[in-house]
């Protein structure tokens, strides 16, 4: 054999081993586990908490209701529908809430209609408030809105300290006499004791808006 054959042996000796080792590389790589998902570089975002709940949206009467003109105020805002029987029944409590603490403690009290969201819109909104004589402002919320504010299911009550930060949450229409007892601990800057933000007892008292959208 001369050293041209020898050459051209070598040569293919060498592109046969460079083939064998890609072809094994692939499928070891194949096997490797696949990340589920990919981690990004936090971005930190800003708490509501630490910074005080905000929002702004239009009001029956067109006008914007921004909750950061009620700093100084303890503010209850409640997110309801008027297709919503749970929200129906804690709102004579609160028009009665509103009645005695707005004048003479400050209390503010925003309800948020979700009827834009699913429903017959603004329109059923105004009869409703009538009917149920609603002495609060009400806010119209979209999507972009309840999303913000971290609203899965209505009623949901949040109950707001004077420097805008969320002091309690209330998701469902509780027992009687459970809106006024957190109205209470808010207004006399009592925290109320911790509880989870789902309790497992309010099956039938309300509704999930999450699956409506």
């Amino acid at each position: 054999m001369n050293s041209k054959q020898l050459g051209l042996r070598m040569l293919g000796i060498v592109i046969a081993v460079v083939l064998i080792g890609g072809v094994a590389f692939n499928f070891l790589k194949r096997d490797e586990p696949k990340p589920l998902f990919r981690l990004d570089t936090p971005q930190h975002p800003s708490s509501r908490v630490d910074e005080g709940l905000e929002f702004s949206a239009p009001g029956l009467d067109g006008r914007s209701i921004d909750l950061s003109s009620y700093r100084g105020h303890p503010v209850i805002v409640d997110f309801w529908a008027t297709w919503c029987g749970p929200c129906r029944k804690q709102i004579p409590e609160l028009v009665a809430l509103y009645k005695k603490y707005n004048r003479s403690r400050g209390l503010v009290i925003i309800g948020v209609s979700c009827d834009l969201i699913q429903g017959d819109g603004v329109k059923a909104v105004a009869p409703f408030v009538e009917e149920f004589q609603i002495n609060y402002p009400i806010a119209l919320a979209d999507e972009r809105l309840v999303d913000s504010m971290g609203v899965e299911a209505i009623p949901t009550t949040l109950f707001v300290g004077p420097d805008g930060k969320l002091v309690s949450r209330i998701v469902g229409a509780g027992h009687a006499g459970e809106i006024t007892d957190s109205a209470k601990q808010l207004l006399d800057g009592v925290k109320p004791p911790v509880s989870p933000s789902k309790p497992d007892d309010i099956n039938g008292h309300v509704v999930d808006i999450s699956v409506v959208r």
